[in-house]
């Protein structure tokens, strides 16, 4: 790390129901030894699942929040904050799942905040004994922050199970 030695903590919380609820969260947070802040941020993130027989849903935020120092420095990173939806269903040995997130980051000092970064996939996955077929279609609007620019991508896959 040329900004100098960091450290960090985390903790994670998870609380689980017998009724298929479950609710989680975590906080990270990284620190920096050297003079410079540019290494330090925080990160947090909650999360709520639900579950009931094969289907499952589940949402999630999250956020990323350089140091101060950090947030003013050229080059530094901005302020993150993302949503992600997901749902699944199990039917015997088919398996179909569609999942989105969209990514936010904001701006810094003169710099003006990129697009929001989204991503939608759908997913499909079927076993046979110890084989497994998937397949998977995705796209990303706006990669890396840059508008308009799109990233497609699918995936046929066969796997086996030793």
């Amino acid at each position: 790390n040329p900004g100098g030695n960091v450290s960090g903590t985390a903790t994670t919380l998870q609380i689980a129901h017998e009724s298929g609820l479950e609710i989680g969260g975590g906080q990270e947070k990284v620190d920096s030894q050297a003079t410079t802040k540019a290494n330090e941020l925080n990160r947090v993130t909650g999360y709520v699942k639900y579950s009931y027989g094969g289907l499952t849903v589940s949402y999630q935020e999250a956020g990323e929040d350089p140091a101060e120092d950090n947030a003013t420095a050229t080059g530094a990173n901005p302020d993150k904050e993302s949503e992600i939806f997901g749902i699944a269903y199990t039917a015997g040995d088919l398996t179909v799942s569609y999942g989105e997130a969209e990514t936010t980051v904001s701006a810094i000092g003169a710099t003006a905040a990129l697009p929001a970064i989204e991503l939608t996939s759908i997913q499909a996955a079927y076993t046979m004994g110890a084989m497994t077929v998937s397949a998977a279609m995705s796209e990303t609007d706006n990669d890396n922050g840059v508008a308009a620019q799109k990233y497609e991508e699918n995936t046929l896959a066969v796997s086996f199970a030793f």
